[in-house]
């Protein structure tokens, strides 16, 4: 499971959401399997993320989940 949520200029959360895999939450979001993967592993912003009006997207794994068959 992972949780998701999306800040703008620290308001509270635009979007709020916990997720089985980070495929649902590239669904949800528009983006690429490729991009939340990134955000979901990156600690460091890249330089794209560094505008004033570039939105925080936080993606955390709250419970690892097994996987059957």
């Amino acid at each position: 499971m992972y949780s998701c949520k999306i800040y703008h200029d620290g308001m509270p959360p635009l979007f709020e959401g916990e997720y089985k895999t980070l495929k649902n939450i590239a669904e949800v979001l528009g983006l690429t399997y490729q991009q939340v993967a990134d955000l979901s592993s990156r600690r460091t912003l890249k330089k794209y993320q560094e505008f004033k009006y570039f939105p925080k997207i936080e993606i955390q794994r709250i419970k690892k989940e097994s996987i059957e068959n």
